[in-house]
């Protein structure tokens, strides 16, 4: 028996809170998306602006985090 076989629950105790981690991640970042698209109807002129660019940066930084995870 390998140290390895000895770890093997452990591991796969920690592989199940990770998933269950991404999926509360993964959940929070589309709540996120769901909330700035409701309120998008609320900018107008500069501040709709300043909202599109900083909605872009979120999309682009939650496309990252999701190919993180």
């Amino acid at each position: 028996m390998s140290l390895l076989d000895a770890h093997i629950p452990a591991l796969v105790a920690a592989e199940g809170t990770f998933g269950a981690k991404t999926a509360l991640m993964r959940s929070t970042i589309s709540q996120a998306e769901q909330a700035a698209m409701s309120a998008q109807a609320f900018h107008v002129g500069e501040s709709s602006v300043a909202f599109q660019a900083a909605h872009a940066r979120f999309v682009e930084v939650a496309a990252k985090v999701n190919a993180l995870l």
